[in-house]
């Protein structure tokens, strides 16, 4: 159990510190690294769910209601939850409170996923990533950018959109990325019955193939590009995102009387560490930067320990 975990998170610490020395070392500019960010979010990562999702029978994706309850529950519900907390007991703007819930609530399945749970469950459990993808993207994102969007607005003064209106730019905008579509696309075909042809599965795997390495290097190299400074909140906002969302899955897996493997791959899930759209966006809105930047940063160090202790406690499960 434990040499199995250690076979499988070993190489991703390995390849992620060689992103990270390589971004420390200005081997990549700005421009090379939006470009590897692009390979594997609108080319790879998308190529790897479609072929993931396709070829998964019909009976399995409709006896997974459970599973995205849970998740949604993990995700969503954990978001609604911190922002409720940040404006009524922190005192923070909206804004803020937007993107702290975005960091202790939106893990990092595009860059950690695949080669964690290639390794550890099989190439099948890649539909667990893309329904966690899919599911945050199209909920997780619209409501930060919304929120966001309202606290600007506020902020300004200004008239600027009606919350209709952003409700449905953002999400028209997130079902425009590959990674939301292309799983959607591929679940519509299974659903309906479509047999792809095995040629299409292997040209889409031959991009798809390259997403493990790339990711897990790329987010090495976000790392570095950013510095920590540690408060009392980025510990919270940490633990809530590295500690917290585990054990609520867990506790969700079990109620909802969930079997392994996906007991075992939702609990992997929530302790991967938080994406990277927090500090994408807060120098945008010119708010919670250093938390943001800096608790990206000590999740990712924080996975160290927690991560080998989630995939020990899944690989226990399925054993």
């Amino acid at each position: 159990m434990i040499l199995t975990a250690i076979t499988v998170v070993l190489p991703v610490f390995f390849v992620l510190a060689l992103g990270y020395f390589a971004g420390r070392a200005k081997k990549f500019d700005t421009d090379q690294v939006a470009g590897l960010n692009e390979l594997v979010l609108d080319y790879a990562l998308p190529a790897m769910l479609f072929v993931a999702t396709v070829k998964t029978p019909r009976e399995r994706l409709l006896s997974e209601g459970p599973y995205a309850l849970a998740l949604l529950i993990a995700i969503v519900g954990l978001f609604l939850v911190v922002v409720l907390v940040s404006t009524r007991v922190l005192r923070h703007s909206l804004g803020e409170a937007a993107l702290q819930a975005n960091l202790a609530s939106y893990p990092s399945v595009a860059f950690f996923g695949p080669p964690i749970f290639q390794g550890l469950f099989g190439a099948s459990s890649l539909l667990s990533i893309a329904l966690a993808a899919t599911l945050s993207g199209v909920t997780i994102i619209p409501l930060t950018v919304v929120l966001l969007e309202i606290h600007r607005q506020h902020t300004s003064g200004g008239a600027g959109q009606t919350l209709r209106s952003m409700i449905t730019q953002s999400l028209a905008d997130t079902f425009k990325k590959p990674m939301v579509w292309a799983p959607f696309l591929a679940l519509g075909l299974v659903l309906v019955g479509v047999d792809v042809p095995q040629l299409l599965d292997n040209m889409l795997m031959l991009i798809g193939s390259t997403t493990s390495g790339a990711s897990i290097f790329l987010a090495g190299l976000i790392i570095a590009a950013y510095e920590i400074k540690l408060s009392a909140e980025i510990i919270m906002n940490t633990l809530i995102k590295m500690v917290a969302q585990p054990l609520l899955m867990a506790v969700l897996v079990m109620t909802l009387g969930i079997s392994n493997p996906l007991r075992s791959e939702g609990i992997v899930v929530c302790a991967i560490p938080t994406a990277v759209f927090a500090p994408l966006l807060a120098p945008r809105y010119r708010i919670y930067e250093v938390e943001s930047s800096s608790t990206l940063v000590a999740a990712a160090v924080l996975m160290i320990v927690t991560l080998p202790l989630a995939v020990i406690l899944a690989c226990g499960s399925v054993d």
